[in-house]
């Protein structure tokens, strides 16, 4: 529906909200505008497209957006995901080589055929419906986005689907720049990330009281405004995207600290007043978050825990016993393993009791935190024991 030019002036539009720094709820919104220039989409219940956000490690679901007015009941969504046997699910499109899927197409020109297109959407007056899996370059899953149509309108075409599939990756890096700059600018834990702010010739401009302590941690401290190489190299890959020259996957380096803790450097650019800037954030190297949560809640070993993980991407026993390097049959024990230490009584209810047990509490702060106008969080969060 939307011609070569509309799509071309979204892409234009989305890539420059990827690195403009916004927090992910400014930038969910502003990426729904963009995109309904160039993919028309809306339904009398759903004014716009329907986001979640996932945690790349887990790739389990840690907010969800639908804008202004937006009147679903999450926690049904989120037992339809988790627990209902349907189709077009965001597990499934995160695992097409394309990563973008319709219900028409999963379906074989058949909705009906779908639960929750029979108990809700034909009743919501959705009649179409377009999934999109958001990977990064590097193919971590940071979310997804729902589009639909109204009965009337033409089925998504060839040509919207490819959009989908180019633009992806850059509202994977919007939600990616978005949670970190949210935890730079409002930190809540013992060991903040820090926003540094560099202009165009390379000098400080401003630093948060964190990213001085980074800083003076990295190799090369910095003296008179002079970045340590690490620093530097980021932003100037920075400002090279911005003009044209870098991938648009948002640079980042890791280094070791003169502490010896390994640290990572992000970098996004910024625009004010008609100036590109370039937004610095340094934080702790995060390894997989999933793992000590499963071990300390469920007491699972380290292979179980690789195991698990596995599954939560979707992974066969097959996929699995390649990747780990084990027989089937093993990775059916540890497998039975980990039925028994969570209780569960297979992968359906493995995923969904991870979901509810860590995930779904991050889900409800989240929604709090928007409505409150604060940042989002990523991760899962830990409920009080």
């Amino acid at each position: 529906m939307g011609g070569a030019y509309a799509k071309e002036r979204s892409f234009d539009r989305i890539r420059a909200l990827s690195r403009a720094g916004l927090d992910v709820a400014c930038f969910l919104r502003d990426a729904s505008d963009a995109l309904a220039s160039a993919i028309p989409n809306g339904t009398p219940h759903l004014d716009g497209p329907y986001w979640y956000t996932l945690d790349p490690e887990a790739r389990l679901i840690t907010s969800t957006y639908g804008g202004e007015g937006c009147d679903l009941d999450t926690s049904a969504v989120m037992r339809w995901e988790y627990l209902d046997d349907d189709v077009n699910k965001y597990a499934e499109v995160l695992r097409h080589p394309r990563g973008v899927q319709t219900l028409h197409e999963v379906t074989d020109g058949h909705p009906e055929r779908s639960r929750i297109y029979r108990e809700y959407m034909a009743d919501a007056g959705i009649a179409q419906e377009m999934l999109t899996g958001l990977r990064d370059g590097a193919g971590r899953a940071w979310g997804t986005v729902r589009m639909n149509r109204t009965p009337g309108q033409p089925e998504f075409d060839p040509t919207e689907l490819d959009f989908m599939a180019t633009v992806a990756p850059y509202l994977a890096c919007g939600i990616r720049h978005g949670l970190l700059v949210g935890e730079a600018i409002d930190p809540d834990t013992p060991d903040p990330p820090g926003l540094l702010v560099v202009d165009v010739n390379g000098e400080i401009e401003s630093a948060s009281p964190e990213a001085e302590r980074w800083l003076t941690a990295l190799p090369g401290t910095h003296r008179n405004g002079t970045l340590p190489a690490s620093v530097a190299s980021v932003a100037s890959a920075v400002l090279d995207d911005v003009h044209g020259n870098g991938s648009g996957r948002g640079p980042s380096a890791q280094v070791r600290s003169v502490e010896g803790r390994w640290v990572t450097v992000h970098g996004t650019s910024l625009r004010a007043g008609g100036t590109s800037k370039c937004a610095i954030i340094i934080e702790p190297a995060r390894p997989d978050r999933i793992a000590p949560l499963l071990m300390a809640i469920y007491g699972l070993t380290a292979r179980e825990q690789q195991v698990t993980r596995l599954v939560l991407h979707g992974g066969s026993t097959s996929q699995i016993a390649t990747e780990l390097r084990m027989s089937p049959h093993t990775v059916q024990e540890h497998l039975k393993n980990v039925f028994a230490k969570i209780g569960v009584h297979s992968r359906r209810e493995l995923v969904g009791t991870l979901f509810y047990d860590s995930f779904d509490p991050r889900v409800a702060d989240n929604r709090q935190r928007e409505r409150a106008g604060k940042p989002i969080r990523g991760g899962p969060l830990r409920t009080p024991a």
